[in-house]
């Protein structure tokens, strides 16, 4: 074990803090180590002999349990059957009423046949993926001082297994976000910085709307408002035309993390009563896509026979019907290979299937800063 005297660094470090010495750059790598050493029968010795091997005396298996963070977009498991059919009935249509314009010696016909009419879609594609890893058993005990041991170290294998079906989970989820929002119709598009400049003085952008109360405050108060519109039935928020009504019970509003937290400060911080300039995330999310450009979508989505690039920037919230979006199968099967007699190993592989879904026709409005 390499052996580092820190007491320069220490009295350094002493008269930075007490204030009697300017600060000055400390070089820490004397006093923290960075775990990227490898064993040596020579190097890590005793200090007394220098003969004898220094023995690993903590062992730290370095694993945390990760859940899910868009979990809520999960509607619903199903274990039979394959297709999804989702039906809509359309409204009638208003026609005169034969009760206020009788005729003498004429009947009116109460047989006439007015057919209700429908529409259907189908779901049909699934997205299976897979994961394995080979354990051998055998080799691993070297490595370890007791059955314990191993066994700690080989649950951590399969607990990082199950956060990485997690996180895919997840990242599936968010695509399907961002997919809806990549095909959705230009009317559902609410470009705030835009509204907010028309409707007062001011000139702002986007870098400059996050630092601004006013335009945070009208911020909230639109996506209020929009949510609230939602309630009644309309064909304005989605693309397909449909007449459909999200009642405050069935909407999503996912948020981005630096928008909400910018509310949260500037806005709701010094409210006489902060209801009022607020709106609980039903999701908090800290990036749409790609961690790098958080508040950008950039996919390829289908535009008649073939595809076409779309990119949304500044998107801050996303207000969405619970069926809009999702997935309606999320189907996972374990299964273990038998014993490998020559190579002393076996498998085990995870099967996941799920059938991730956009539906045009549901409501869904997008804001930005642009």
């Amino acid at each position: 074990m390499e052996t580092e005297q820190i007491y320069a660094l220490v009295n350094d470090v002493y008269g930075q803090m007490a204030g009697s010495e300017p600060i000055t750059a400390i070089d820490t790598s004397t006093l923290v180590s960075m775990g990227d050493a490898v064993l040596s029968s020579t190097a890590n010795t005793e200090a007394f002999m220098n003969t004898l091997v220094q023995r690993i005396g903590k062992t730290i298996i370095s694993y945390r349990k990760y859940a899910n963070q868009l979990s809520k977009l999960v509607m619903d498991d199903f274990q039979f059957g394959a297709i999804v059919q989702k039906i809509k009935v359309d409204m009638p249509t208003a026609t005169a009423d034969d009760a206020y314009d009788l005729i003498d010696g004429q009947s009116v016909d109460q047989y006439k046949v007015a057919k209700p009419t429908a529409k259907q879609k189908l779901f049909v594609t699934r997205t299976p993926y897979k994961f394995f890893v080979t354990i051998q058993d055998v080799q691993l005990e070297e490595a370890f001082t007791s059955a314990e041991a191993m066994g700690s170290f080989i649950q951590a294998i399969y607990g990082e297994v199950q956060n990485k079906l997690e996180v895919t989970l997840e990242d599936l989820g968010r695509l399907a976000m961002a997919s809806y929002m990549a095909n959705a119709g230009s009317s559902q598009i609410v470009n705030l910085v835009t509204t907010y400049n028309a409707a007062t003085t001011s000139t702002l952008t986007a870098a400059t709307a996050l630092f601004d109360a006013d335009f945070l405050r009208y911020a909230i108060a639109t996506i209020r408002n929009y949510a609230r519109r939602m309630e009644t039935m309309s064909s304005l928020y989605n693309k397909e035309g449909e007449m459909r009504h999200t009642p405050q019970a069935d909407q999503i509003y996912a948020c981005l993390l630096d928008f909400e937290t910018q509310l949260e400060t500037v806005v709701q911080y010094a409210a006489f009563n902060e209801k009022f300039v607020s709106k609980i995330p039903t999701i908090e999310v800290p990036y749409w896509q790609a961690a790098q450009t958080p508040n950008q979508i950039n996919l390829s989505v289908k535009d008649g026979a073939g595809t076409k690039n779309v990119t949304l920037n500044n998107v801050v919230a996303f207000l969405f019907d619970r069926e809009a979006l999702g997935t309606y199968r999320k189907e996972k099967r374990v299964a273990t290979s038998p014993y490998n007699a020559s190579g002393l190993y076996f498998n085990t592989f995870w099967h996941e299937k799920q059938m991730w879904f956009n539906d045009m026709s549901e409501n869904g409005i997008i804001f930005t800063l642009n």
